[in-house]
C-alpha cells in the first residue's frame, strides 16, 4: 500500500512587501478564476511615487495567476512583441493582453486589480500605455531567458518617441481589493502648492507718463513753495526777497518776527502779468 503525504503550499510573493505563504487544500477563487492550490498568486506593483513595475520580471508557471495591483495614477498592463515595445500586440493577435486604464487616488479604500492567468511558460513583454510611462521606463517581462532581456526591452522602449494604447481589455480580469491587502502603501498626499499672485496688467504708456510728469510739477511747486517760506522766514525789516515765479502768480510770504503791522502776520504779493501778456488780454474780445 502506498501512503503520500506531504504539504501544497499556496504563495503569494512580490518585491514591494514580503512573501505570505498559505497552505490551502482547495481550488480557490480569484477575480472570477480558480486557482488550483499547487498554482501561486504573484502580486505585481503598477505605478506609485514612480511610474514603474514592482517586480519587472517575474517567473511563474502555467496555471498561476499574476495579479497587478494598480497604485498610484493611472496606468494599464499592455503587451507587446520583443522588438516593438511600446506598441500594441493587440494589432496583429487579438487575444494580446490589456487591462484596460485602471487609476488610483488618493483617499480610495480599495485597489483595482488584473488577474491575469499565465497560460503559456513563453516570455511575455509588458508596458504601460499611458503617457511617457513606457518611454520612462514602465515595462516588464514574464518568464525572461536571462537577465539581459528586461535591459534590452527598457533600453527599446526609451528609443520609442510615443506609446500606443491597446483596444479592448483581453487575456484577464478587472476586479480590486480592499486596500489594507495590497502589497503596496499609496504614496504620501501632496500639498497643493500655494497660487503665484496674478500678474497685474502692464500700465498705460500714455497715463504712465502723464502721472509722473504731475508728479514731477507737483514736487517741483511744493520744493519751490518751500523754498521760498524758508527764505521769507528769515527776511527783516527792509529785507529784500529775490524769486522766480510766473507772471499773474500770487506768492504769500510770512513777516519776521520784528515786523510790527497790527493784526497781519503775513503779506501777499501779486506778480504783474508781462506788458505783452497784459496786451494781448487787452486785444481779446469778450465771449
Amino acid at each position: 500500500m502506498l501512503f503520500f503525504s506531504g504539504s501544497i503550499l499556496f504563495a503569494a510573493a512580490v518585491t514591494a512587501r514580503p512573501s505570505r505563504i498559505i497552505s490551502r487544500q482547495e481550488p480557490v477563487e480569484i477575480g472570477g478564476f480558480k486557482i488550483a492550490a499547487a498554482n501561486k498568486i504573484i502580486p505585481v506593483v503598477v505605478g506609485g511615487p514612480q511610474d514603474t513595475f514592482v517586480p519587472n520580471t517575474v517567473a511563474a508557471a502555467v496555471g498561476d495567476i499574476i495579479q497587478f495591483q494598480f497604485s498610484n495614477g493611472n496606468h494599464t498592463v499592455t503587451q507587446s512583441a520583443a522588438d516593438s515595445p511600446c506598441q500594441p500586440l493587440q494589432a496583429t493577435v487579438a487575444t494580446a493582453i490589456h487591462s484596460g486604464h485602471i487609476p488610483f487616488q488618493d483617499g480610495q479604500t480599495t485597489v483595482g486589480t488584473f488577474n491575469m492567468p499565465v497560460t503559456s511558460a513563453d516570455t511575455m513583454f509588458l508596458y504601460c500605455a499611458t503617457g511617457p510611462h513606457c518611454q520612462e521606463g514602465q515595462v516588464m517581462v514574464v518568464n525572461p531567458t536571462d537577465d539581459q532581456q528586461i535591459v534590452d526591452y527598457a533600453k527599446g522602449a526609451q528609443s520609442t518617441t510615443s506609446s500606443v494604447d491597446g483596444t479592448t481589455v483581453s487575456g484577464g480580469t478587472v476586479a480590486s481589493i480592499p486596500l489594507a491587502d495590497a502589497a503596496f502603501v499609496p504614496a504620501p498626499v501632496e500639498d497643493q502648492a500655494a497660487a503665484p499672485p496674478a500678474a497685474q496688467a502692464p500700465a498705460d504708456p500714455a497715463a504712465s507718463d502723464a502721472s509722473s510728469s504731475a508728479a514731477t510739477d507737483t514736487t517741483t511747486a511744493a520744493a519751490a513753495a518751500t523754498d521760498a517760506a524758508a527764505s521769507a522766514t528769515t527776511v527783516a525789516v527792509g529785507g529784500t526777497i529775490t524769486t522766480t515765479v510766473a507772471a499773474g502768480a500770487t506768492i504769500t510770504l510770512p513777516l519776521a518776527a520784528d515786523v510790527s503791522v497790527p493784526g497781519t502776520t503775513t503779506v501777499v504779493v501779486t506778480v504783474p502779468a508781462s506788458p505783452a501778456a497784459a496786451a494781448a488780454a487787452a486785444e481779446t474780445p469778450a465771449v
